[in-house]
């Protein structure tokens, strides 16, 4: 580990499992203060203090249901109260309600805006000022093949997953002028939402990424940790596929 990220102070929502828990491993092995973040805050404090004595850097467990109004602004309010700042945001926590239009309610619909598309920007726009004043940041939001290409059973979570990207671009262009660098990881790695994929589905999905695989959650951590840390100082607006070439198809 060569420490790239140590000292700085990182965000990482839903990450108590899946991509979010590999990526704050791999920050805290860096030298990163990382704050897990999860729906359950039993299960986020229990994996800071494993994290914790595992690496370099440290961690910090706080819940929150992003799904809740003013839950972005507090997760953000707890982050600063424990560090005063924060240098690194991902916005990795995410849902998929999977249904063919015609039965996906509007509570779905809802939901799978607020988690992927508005609780984003909610902790986007609460950790602008601070990051204006530190003289700069690096913002990573998640994105999804579907959301670059559709797919089907998918509206709802494409959809929210498209204007994810949309915020992204929009963002790299209003905040590059303060150092505020934003860009976004698109991955298609092995983690339990894409695990609830009907089996045959997903081997379909397989056979038509170029690599003929799926990837792990590690391979996602990588390019969260490039994008985040100051090998990617000139790079902004820009979504990593790391799907083994799935967008592609």
């Amino acid at each position: 580990m060569s420490g790239e990220l140590r000292g700085r102070v990182c965000l990482v929502t839903g990450s108590t499992r899946g991509i979010g828990r590999a990526i704050a491993e791999r920050f805290v092995a860096e030298g990163a203060h990382v704050v897990v973040h999860g729906r359950a805050g039993e299960d986020a404090a229990k994996l800071a203090a494993e994290l914790t004595g595992a690496g370099p850097g440290e961690a910090i467990g706080i819940g929150a249901d992003l799904v809740e109004p003013g839950a972005a602004e507090e997760l953000m309010r707890a982050t600063l109260a424990w560090q005063g700042r924060l240098d690194v945001l991902v916005n990795n926590a995410g849902v998929a309600r999977d249904r063919f239009v015609t039965k996906l309610s509007d509570d779905d619909w809802a939901a799978s805006l607020q988690i992927n598309t508005t609780a984003p920007f909610q902790l986007l726009r609460a950790c602008v000022p601070g990051m204006k004043d530190n003289g700069g940041g690096a913002v990573l939001n998640l994105l999804s093949w579907a959301g670059q290409r559709g797919n089907v059973g998918q509206a709802a979570y494409s959809a929210s997953k498209g204007a994810l990207h949309s915020l992204t671009l929009s963002l790299a262009k209003e905040l590059g002028k303060f150092q505020i660098r934003v860009n976004a990881l698109s991955p298609f790695v092995a983690t339990e939402m894409n695990g609830a994929m009907p089996p045959h589905l997903r081997e379909i999905a397989i056979k038509q990424t170029p690599l003929h695989r799926i990837g792990d959650v590690s391979e996602a951590a990588e390019g969260a940790l490039f994008l985040c840390s100051d090998r990617a100082s000139f790079i902004t607006g820009q979504v990593l596929n790391v799907d083994g070439g799935i967008h592609l198809t």
